[in-house]
């Protein structure tokens, strides 16, 4: 028997002492019975007190948890609230406006009808002129206290005005009175629409957008300071820029450029060095360099379909054609709007980017010819504007 419970290491209960056998030992404990009923109340009582505490825990994570979803919310509310923080009575619109555009007077009856109808004040009313495509105008909108500065005219009215609200609180709305409205076509505005388009200035929900920021350097030695929000470029874009015929334009709408270009496309490629943030510079042979912050062009046409206006990248296209099959290839992969690479058109994103030439080159920014360049600095400047009436759902599908 004794032998027994040493191999089991049974315990042997004798009267008032439990003696325990096992493990090479042979300890004494001293415990009663009533012990051992104290010893387990207590056991339960221990998981008693942990099954209401982790309850209460579970309570607190859900009670956490509505309160980070009801946070969540408010804070969904509070941006749209934030959106336009003013009263209407408090609301103040500049409009900056091309006097030489067909429908200008339209658009500032539509301001004026639009605000009158929203019990806002008056719009402060500026025109641009040949000099100043609307800089000063927007700072003295600005210091004015306008939340809102409306640019009526072309996509040169659009990035002047843009370029003074940049980093700040104060919206820009679009009023597009131009040949190709191409900033006007990327967001999604009903373009063809004008009152459609002033309602969304002034009413539309605010969108952040990208901005690029060029430091374009002069064959002379000079360096100017500029703003893209569309597409920026050297080579054959910026020479059919600079040599469309202004009345063709006024007949033919944006059809003239396509003129320009059946003159231009088979000029002779040129030598460009490209550095794209930390890589290497790579030297091509291009007729045309594109950094895009917007990807499509008129008639819907989705020359970058990877270019995205808030997407934190620009897009930099190389157009390498030696030849019209050459320039075929590039038509055929537009027209399919596939993001593949093809041999005489590539695509590279980057944050930074900079540009040298071999020679001086022509140079368009959202399709304004800016005159000749030798090297062209740009970086992304993520989020940096705020535009009303940006409409993604339009984007897929824009009007031709």
């Amino acid at each position: 028997m004794r032998s027994l419970m040493s191999i089991t290491g049974t315990t042997l209960v004798r009267g008032r002492y439990a003696r325990c056998y096992g493990a090479g030992t042979d300890r004494l404990i001293g415990m009663t019975v009533e012990d051992y009923s104290l010893l387990f109340a207590a056991a339960v009582l221990v998981i008693a007190v942990l099954v209401v505490v982790m309850a209460r825990m579970g309570g607190r994570i859900r009670s956490l948890r509505e309160q980070v979803a009801d946070l969540e919310q408010r804070a969904e509310v509070t941006a749209l609230v934030a959106a336009h923080p003013k009263s209407p009575e408090e609301r103040l619109v500049g409009v900056v406006v091309n006097v030489t555009k067909e429908d200008a007077d339209q658009v500032v009856s539509l301001v004026h009808e639009a605000c009158a109808a929203a019990g806002m004040p008056d719009p402060l009313i500026m025109a641009s002129s040949p000099e100043d495509p609307g800089h000063v105008m927007t700072r003295r909108a600005v210091e004015a206290g306008c939340d809102l500065v409306i640019a009526a005219g072309g996509d040169g009215t659009v990035r002047a005005v843009a370029a003074e609200l940049v980093n700040s609180q104060v919206a820009l709305g679009v009023a597009p009175l131009g040949t190709g409205n191409l900033f006007a076509r990327n967001i999604g505005l009903p373009y063809h629409d004008l009152q459609a388009c002033v309602a969304e200035a002034i009413h539309g929900t605010p969108h952040r957008v990208d901005t690029l920021e060029l430091k374009l350097q002069r064959p002379g030695g000079r360096t100017d300071q500029e703003i893209s929000l569309v597409i920026a470029g050297g080579g054959l874009d910026a020479e059919v820029m600079d040599d469309t015929r202004d009345v063709l334009k006024t007949h033919a709408g944006w059809l003239a450029y396509g003129e320009a270009g059946l003159r231009h496309v088979l000029g002779p490629r040129k030598t460009v060095g490209v550095k794209l943030d930390d890589a290497e510079p790579q030297t091509y042979r291009v007729r045309s360099v594109l950094l895009a912050n917007c990807g499509s062009l008129q008639a819907g046409i989705k020359l970058i379909p990877e270019a995205k206006f808030d997407d934190g990248h620009m897009d930099v296209a190389l157009f390498t054609p030696r030849h019209a099959l050459d320039w075929a290839r590039v038509v055929a992969k537009t027209a399919l709007r596939s993001s593949t690479d093809i041999p005489v058109m590539k695509v590279r994103q980057a944050r930074t980017g900079r540009l040298t030439m071999a020679e001086p080159m022509l140079f368009q920014i959202d399709g304004d010819a800016v005159g000749e360049v030798i090297s062209v600095s740009a970086s992304v400047s993520h989020e940096s504007l705020v535009v009303n009436g940006v409409r993604p759902e339009l984007l897929e599908s824009p009007a031709d």
